[in-house]
């Protein structure tokens, strides 16, 4: 069981975690519960399932009502926020950061980098810059799916989607 939900919103107060924007009184939303702070977080069915696909979809089957049709917000949520989903990689904005695995500094400023959550202590996670050559060492994910989810998440050119590749 999930501790994620879909339920009509009881009013138009809460704001989307994901866009920002307000969710209208009535409307489907899709919460994910937080333990740390004993609550939800709401997103609007688009954005949650952009979120966590596989949270989304098991709210869906334990919601009574109808939710829609959930394979075309499926596959509406995979245009939503690619770029800004980790884990990811992009263009360093400078040479400022410092790598979370080596600790040495990313640059040139441009240079490619990954940004992704790491654990720093259990259930405590972190988001964090890496050199892309470094993301396999603190990513929970095996290499392939390191690579797909990167490519998925980022918003990269042909030349820098084979360099990526490489470098993981």
């Amino acid at each position: 069981m999930t501790t994620s939900i879909i339920e009509a919103a009881k009013s138009g107060r809460s704001k989307c975690g994901g866009c920002k924007k307000k969710i209208e009184k009535g409307a489907l939303r899709f919460g994910e519960y937080n333990d740390r702070y004993e609550s939800y977080r709401w997103y609007h069915l688009v954005c949650g399932a952009a979120i966590d696909a596989r949270d989304f979809v098991e709210a869906t089957e334990e919601f009574e009502g109808d939710v829609g049709d959930v394979d075309a917000i499926l596959e509406e949520a995979k245009n939503i926020g690619k770029g800004t989903k980790t884990p990811r990689v992009e263009p360093a904005s400078s040479a400022r950061s410092s790598c979370v695995v080596c600790s040495e500094k990313i640059k040139p400023k441009g240079v490619l980098r990954g940004v992704l959550y790491y654990e720093v202590d259990v259930d405590n996670w972190r988001k964090g810059n890496t050199h892309v050559g470094c993301m396999a060492e603190v990513s929970d994910l095996g290499r392939d799916d390191l690579i797909d989810q990167v490519l998925e998440n980022s918003l990269l050119d042909d030349e820098q989607r084979e360099e990526v590749i490489a470098q993981i």
